[in-house]
């Protein structure tokens, strides 16, 4: 179809990549809706009907179909110039867009799924900026995002990276979380800015995706060396291939899970010490973590956690608090904190 549009290679690209994405949107569509809206409501995790759920979901496709065009075009762009090491093109393409993605993502991406205000005047916010000048955070503000029209999902986070940096926290948070789970959690999300897990994430992962690039490089060889001539399919830069790459990519990227995941886990294991002792509040992150129990498992066996995690287990992070607890037991303002009930 694409070739009976325009007779430019260029210009082909786009066009079978945004045909690509509509068509494989619609034939996971139904697995989406188990995962991402019946499932949600089975656990009592949802806030939304189905209507209110599809208008996010359209939101998030069109975000996605214009991205993925645009990076799939580029790719493309360098897999022509640059037939034999186009799998290093890409993944030096790919990690600059998420650059981009970090940079642009609290400010354009986020507030197209909730209305983002100022935290309103008081104790707990001035606590909140204080934590964060203390920790050399360049904000000056604190927002809150109305995620309760969502889910019932605590979250927070710290995000942006060249002038973008915010610090936001959910609606659920403010209202489901005492004060000192808020500071222990806002703590915790320090961390991430603080020890530049945004930066290294991307470089840890980055040399994921360069090894992804280079598999699905071999993979695509391999394959239509085999089927090649049943698929009408050669080069890698004719863009039919396109569904042959996604397949060898996600092949890959599905068994890199665990290598992903415990890059994504050590990072939050260092935010958990880093939040801890900036906000100085175990209690509160153990509080936390029961509350974030409702939809993680608190209890997992070691390579269940290893395998499937980005986020250490509630147990673990429960028992970090509570070493953490022992270890200051006679600092003053542990001292006068609550009491353990046992």
């Amino acid at each position: 179809m694409a070739q009976d549009v325009t007779r430019s290679r260029f210009w082909q690209v786009p066009i079978y990549i945004m045909l690509y994405t509509v068509i494989t949107t619609l034939l996971t569509l139904p697995m989406t809706i188990y995962e991402e809206f019946l499932r949600e409501h089975q656990y009592g995790l949802s806030n939304q009907n189905f209507i209110q759920w599809f208008g996010d979901f359209a939101i998030i496709f069109a975000v996605n179909f214009v991205v993925f065009t645009i990076i799939g075009t580029v790719v493309y762009a360098a897999i022509r110039g640059s037939k034999r090491y186009w799998w290093a093109w890409g993944a030096a393409i790919t990690v600059a867009f998420f650059v981009v993605g970090a940079v642009i993502a609290p400010v354009f991406i986020s507030p197209l799924l909730n209305h983002y205000k100022p935290l309103r005047e008081g104790e707990l916010k001035q606590n909140i900026l204080s934590l964060a000048r203390s920790e050399g955070i360049p904000v000056t503000n604190v927002y809150e995002f109305d995620a309760s029209k969502q889910s019932k999902r605590m979250s927070a986070n710290v995000s942006g990276l060249f002038g973008t940096t915010r610090i936001s926290m959910n609606d659920n948070l403010l209202n489901r979380g005492s004060q000192r789970e808020i500071l222990a959690v806002l703590g915790h999300e320090m961390g991430h800015y603080v020890l530049g897990h945004v930066t290294t994430g991307i470089m840890e992962i980055g040399l994921v995706i360069l090894a992804g690039f280079a598999f699905t490089a071999w993979g695509f060889g391999f394959l239509t060396d085999l089927f090649g001539g049943v698929w009408d399919v050669r080069s890698v830069d004719d863009p039919a291939g396109l569904p042959v790459l996604m397949a060898v990519a996600t092949f890959f990227f599905l068994i890199a899970t665990p290598i992903t995941n415990t890059i994504t886990r050590s990072q939050e294991a260092q935010a958990d010490i880093f939040g801890v002792n900036a906000a100085r509040q175990p209690d509160g992150f153990a509080d936390a973590a029961l509350h974030l129990s409702e939809y993680r498992k608190l209890d997992p066996s070691p390579l269940e956690e290893f395998v499937f995690f980005d986020h250490p287990s509630g147990r673990n992070r429960i028992h970090m608090m509570m070493v953490w607890k022992k270890e200051h037991l006679n600092d003053a303002d542990i001292k006068a904190g609550p009491v353990s009930p046992q």
